[in-house]
């Protein structure tokens, strides 16, 4: 079996023990010595009746932050599949086209 290796400044999806899943920049790949992540730009995955969306994780914080999670919140971490990375990418760039 292989193993998906995650490097640092790829786009991840993050699902955490509470059934969210994240959308974010890994800032760093691999935990620190406190047992956390830094996650850049995250947005979390929303349900509407069209579909799903990507808006912020936290309302009341810049959107261009960078956040640090506990692993022992997490449940699973992957790379994110090309499509949504370009959604995520469009949604969280400066470079209005």
């Amino acid at each position: 079996m292989l193993l998906e290796v995650i490097k640092e400044g790829e786009i991840v999806s993050v699902r955490l023990s509470t059934g969210e899943e994240l959308v974010a920049v890994l800032n760093k790949d691999e935990t620190d010595s406190k047992g956390s992540v830094k996650l850049a730009k995250p947005l979390i995955v929303g349900r509407s009746e069209s579909g799903f969306g990507l808006m912020p994780y936290m309302m009341t914080v810049s959107p261009e932050s960078t956040i640090t999670l506990s692993t022992k919140h997490i449940m699973t971490m992957a790379k994110t599949n090309q499509e949504i990375s370009k959604g995520y990418q469009k949604q969280t760039s400066e470079i209005i086209t």
